[in-house]
């Protein structure tokens, strides 16, 4: 059965993300480290444009997590928090760049590049993710992984756990804003057409 990702986010201080850090060392289960390079995808195949629309459910990247790569498919509404079905399929790190030419062919050639640093804890059943992105900033994501029945609950345990570790879940506007922020940034588009991934993975190489 493919799972349902419910998933709540909200922007961190720096100050926050260390005491949320320490706290969950103390208090959840360390679940390990990420350090993660996305190529995320415009949802507008053929188009070159990031413009965030809910019109597209279509949340489509190719990833490597710790030297491990694998392509992504997120189908479902995108919010500040949301429910999506998630499509994980492991790719060799060797195939990395032979997949983003397999995209390219099928007309997936333009969007955003993503690289964070990311610690992850289990607390009280939640995977809370303390996600650094380096030279913009903090946030966190707050999951639950459920099925279709199950996420109501999720949405109300989350938002309640949220809220006894004094952090703020985003809405859609403020959810908008974060990922205009980070989409914005220059030199983190990219345009297969014009560039070759050989290139942009010189910037990035200690992912690889």
């Amino acid at each position: 059965m493919v799972k349902v990702e419910v998933e709540h986010r909200g922007h961190l201080t720096e100050k926050k993300y260390n005491e949320l850090n320490n706290f969950l060392k103390i208090n959840g289960k360390f679940l390990g480290k990420k350090n993660r390079f996305s190529v995320i995808y415009s949802p507008f195949r053929g188009k070159e444009t990031f413009e965030l629309s809910k019109s597209s459910p279509i949340d489509l990247k190719v990833r490597i997590t710790n030297k491990k790569a694998e392509l992504v498919l997120k189908y479902g509404k995108w919010s500040g928090n949301d429910a999506r079905k998630e499509f994980l399929f492991p790719i060799d790190s060797k195939k990395f760049e032979e997949m983003i030419e397999f995209l390219l062919i099928l007309g997936f050639y333009y969007g955003v590049l993503q690289a964070t640093k990311t610690y992850l804890y289990l607390y009280k059943r939640i995977e809370f993710s303390l996600v650094k992105v380096p030279g913009w900033g903090y946030y966190f994501e707050a999951e639950i992984a459920t099925t279709p029945g199950g996420t109501k609950e999720a949405n109300i345990k989350i938002a309640n756990e949220c809220k006894k570790l004094g952090i703020s879940v985003i809405d859609d506007k403020d959810f908008c804003k974060l990922l205009k922020s980070l989409n914005d940034r220059p030199g983190f588009r990219f345009n297969f057409r014009k560039q070759k991934f050989s290139d942009i993975k010189k910037r990035f190489i200690e992912y690889f």
